[in-house]
């Protein structure tokens, strides 16, 4: 299956210092992505970083950048469009990158995104392990595990399974947080997602699981219909 659709999360954002930049630039890094699945088993940080774009773009603007960026660049990477907003209301648009070998590999990576058009937004506050919201815009390729649950063939480890109604993000974490009081389900993160379908938006629930298997999924899932009535 392939289906366009966006995923929503919430992360602990850190800068990153500007040596390792392209000049008067800010880039933003996860201090903790998966936080809900590496808190509880290790100290381990999959890379995660938010290159900052200024004013307003959309991902069909930003597509064609990055698929030309990736021809060009020499070195492997995987990113998708987003935003991400903070409490003080303030948003701006970003590029998720991931999968690069190195941080020397990120200024090379803004050179080639700013002389495809894209304005890199600058650096205007310090930030240290601020929470964010953040909507990426993506395309999903699924295999199904049937049951209303998928495996995620771009991203090992990442399970998804559909939900009957939309929750907010606050709903989720309440709702996440009754699901491990079952102890034989701890260690995964979860976030949002959605695709759309013939017309309809299908809502999910991201697992993040390492060795994640069909089984292990289901009863996860099975938990989160059992409790999800509670929650709005």
């Amino acid at each position: 299956m392939e289906r366009f659709g966006g995923l929503i999360k919430e992360e602990a954002l850190t800068c990153i210092e500007n040596e390792l930049l392209f000049p008067d630039t800010c880039v933003l890094e996860s201090v903790s992505p998966f936080s809900g699945y590496y808190y509880d088993v290790s100290d381990q940080k999959p890379l995660y970083l938010y290159v900052m774009l200024e004013g307003s773009a959309t991902f069909w603007h930003v597509l064609p950048v990055i698929e030309k960026v990736k021809q060009k660049a020499g070195f492997y990477f995987d990113a998708a469009f987003g935003e991400i907003s903070f409490s003080d209301h303030t948003h701006c648009y970003t590029i998720r990158v991931r999968d690069l070998d190195n941080y020397n590999q990120i200024a090379d990576l803004q050179k080639l995104l700013k002389e495809e058009g894209l304005l890199l937004r600058k650096k205007s506050r310090k930030i240290y392990q601020i929470p964010g919201t953040i909507r990426l815009e993506k395309f999903f390729y699924f295999d199904s595990w049937g049951e209303n649950m998928f495996l995620d063939k771009q991203q090992d480890h990442h399970g998804y399974f559909e939900i009957s109604k939309e929750l907010t993000w606050d709903s989720l974490k309440k709702l996440s947080q009754e699901v491990k009081f079952e102890t034989s389900l701890l260690y995964f993160d979860a976030a949002l997602a959605y695709y759309f379908e013939e017309g309809e938006i299908k809502h999910l629930i991201r697992i993040y699981k390492e060795n994640l298997t069909s089984e292990k999924l289901k009863a996860i899932k099975d938990r989160y219909y059992m409790l999800i009535d509670k929650f709005k």
